[in-house]
């Protein structure tokens, strides 16, 4: 038997499946579903070419106890509406509560017994598009030990002061503690920059080599949000100033520097992926 299996719906609902009569009896998220494409190169040798990590197939086998036959039709009604998949759900478990996977279930079978003391093995298929689980928290929580927020084994920076938000200064450190890149047309960092900018703000990802630039002057009073290569000034899309980069995030440590500006506060929000 695994430790507590918990689904969450997007609103906050949460189900956790010991406490309704739901016997767990695996749960065991496989590695990324990775799929590798080769071009062969004469007769005895194969070039890989390219590799992408696809949805990931979650299975999620369980019993479901009942005091008679009324009540298992209860129960069955029950796991329907948990498992239902109009909309995405997390699920994760008590033992490392701060990663999730966003998940959808696939068709399952339910048998009606004659007599609800029998074994009831249900298997339901969790489909993860992401292919990765993901930080329960943003880069915009604290980092704490409490095993409900953040967890040791995420990444080596535990054991400095990690920390996601800046006050002026022209080089700071973003360090993506995951183990998927953060790219800004599949997983944006949402950056939220408030400051004096003269003319023209410019943040250099020194990894990656790329170069965000934004030809508008800022005052104290204007709230600018980059998410990937997209601009949002006060609420309002202003794609039309910036020089349409993007700014992608590996794996590790990524030096950035900041210019045309000497006074400013700028955060990182993001999840980290697994």
């Amino acid at each position: 038997m695994v430790d507590s299996v918990i689904i969450e719906r997007l609103d906050g609902t949460r189900y956790v499946l010991e406490t309704l009569g739901i016997r767990v009896l695996t749960f065991n998220p496989p590695s990324p579903n990775m799929q590798h494409t080769f071009q062969q190169i004469g007769k005895t040798r194969a070039l890989k070419v390219e590799t992408k990590a696809q949805q990931l197939t979650i299975p999620l086998s369980f019993n479901v106890c009942a005091l008679d036959n009324y009540d298992y039709e209860l129960q069955r009604l029950k796991v329907l509406e948990i498992f239902q998949s109009y909309e995405p759900f997390y699920v994760y478990t008590t033992r490392i509560p701060y990663l999730r996977w966003k998940v959808v279930a696939e068709s399952f079978a339910y048998s009606r017994l004659n007599n609800y003391w029998q074994a009831n093995n249900v298997t339901v298929n969790l489909v993860s598009s992401d292919g990765y689980a993901e930080t329960v928290q943003t880069t915009l929580d604290p980092f704490t030990f409490d095993r409900e927020t953040w967890g040791l084994g995420l990444g080596e920076p535990f054991v400095e002061n990690l920390t996601y938000k800046f006050k002026n200064g022209d080089n700071i450190d973003f360090v993506n503690i995951g183990l998927v890149p953060l790219l800004s047309e599949e997983r944006p960092v949402r950056m939220h920059f408030n400051g004096i900018v003269p003319e023209k703000l410019s943040i250099k990802n020194k990894r990656t080599n790329q170069t965000w630039e934004f030809t508008q002057q800022l005052t104290r009073k204007d709230q600018l949000i980059i998410e990937g290569m997209v601009p949002v000034l006060n609420g309002k899309l202003v794609f039309e100033h910036c020089n349409h980069s993007y700014m992608d995030f590996e794996i590790g440590r990524n030096p950035l520097e900041i210019s045309g500006t000497k006074e400013f506060d700028l955060s990182f929000e993001t999840r980290f992926y697994y």
